[in-house]
């Protein structure tokens, strides 16, 4: 999804980096749940949260990555120590089975052991911003820690709800995903002085709804976008399905909600929901709207002095939104690909 930090070497040596800080502290953990964090982060990630903070450090005064500041590793490092810690809580709560292609720590190690690992996560995350010495940071990382609780709960409150609004759903992705890449890029931003940090903020909290809005997508159904990963199995609806309930008629809607409470996702019956969002327009609409925050960013950025730094926060948007144009094309595939064999 993100070919910004493959591309520039010294972003990817900063990134290694802030990997190098975490590892060496879950390693020097006593209990067992930090070798359990610690096997986890290994299994890869993008690591775009901790990319995004540094970049956000150097775009305000157009400066290159080069000798970063080892306070800003440790406060990147408490950034993707924070999400570590929501995707095993997330585990836990969705019963989910495999991450990133490996058994999940709550299959592999039980529940208990996976509340307990993300809440080290967390503690280990909050004791690397105390140690940076950026006085200005931990307010921002407490915060969003409230917000993300927030947002997680409301999600679960929100389960199953056929009667889910857009607003209701823009104020769970914000919370509880938004949130995070808002603070990456305001953090990076004050460690150069408070005058950016609102814009590189929204910078950010433009970007994560995109990011999360995305997600979803690829999560919607287990083979569109091949992520084996059912969204709608959980009970989670994300835009698409939000305003296709709120298109159907009574008798459409109530076959759908059929599907969907058996969770009988057939590969026919995948077909039939998809086909339903495709008739109502509801993919390209999210694709729209994931548009839109996109734009949103860039015009966040416009007021910056062209940069090395700056360049790389602009592919990271173009990344995105050529990735969510290639998602619309996947799910036409999909119908055209099985269209033989539902006949």
């Amino acid at each position: 999804m993100i070919q910004a930090i493959q591309k520039y070497a010294i972003l990817k040596d900063v990134v290694d980096r802030c990997d190098e800080v975490v590892i060496r502290t879950l390693k020097a953990g006593t209990i067992d749940e930090a070798n359990i964090a610690l096997e986890s982060f290994n299994n890869g990630g993008k690591r775009l949260r901790p990319a995004l903070l540094i970049l956000s450090s150097m775009v305000p005064n157009a400066e290159d990555i080069v000798n970063t500041d080892p306070v800003l590793i440790e406060l990147a490092g408490a950034v993707e120590l924070v999400h570590l810690a929501t995707l095993f809580h997330d585990d836990v709560i969705d019963e989910v089975d495999s991450r990133r292609s490996k058994q999940s720590a709550r299959l592999k190690y039980g529940n208990y052991a996976s509340v307990l690992t993300g809440d080290y996560a967390l503690a280990e995350a909050l004791s690397m911003v105390q140690h940076s010495e950026l006085s200005t940071a931990m307010p921002e990382y407490i915060r969003t820690l409230q917000v993300l609780v927030r947002g997680e709960s409301r999600e679960v409150t929100h389960k199953f709800n056929y009667d889910l609004t857009e607003a209701e759903y823009y104020d769970v992705i914000s919370e509880k995903s938004a949130s995070l890449f808002a603070l990456s890029c305001k953090v990076g931003a004050m460690s150069r002085g408070p005058e950016f940090a609102d814009t590189l903020g929204h910078f950010g909290w433009n970007l994560g709804m995109a990011f999360q809005m995305i997600d979803d997508l690829d999560d919607l159904l287990d083979h569109p976008n091949h992520s084996y990963d059912c969204d709608l199995r959980n009970g989670y609806f994300a835009l698409p399905m939000i305003r296709l309930f709120h298109a159907l008629d009574n008798e459409e809607a109530k076959t759908l909600r059929g599907v969907i409470d058996r969770a009988d996702f057939s590969p026919s019956n995948e077909r039939y929901i998809v086909s339903l969002c495709m008739e109502y327009d509801t993919i390209t609409q999210t694709t729209e709207r994931i548009h839109q925050h996109l734009d949103r960013a860039m015009d966040s950025l416009s007021r910056f002095q062209p940069s090395r730094s700056l360049e790389m926060l602009t592919m990271v948007v173009d990344d995105l939104k050529s990735y969510a144009d290639n998602q619309v094309n996947n799910f036409r595939d999909f119908l055209s690909e099985t269209a033989s064999s539902a006949d």
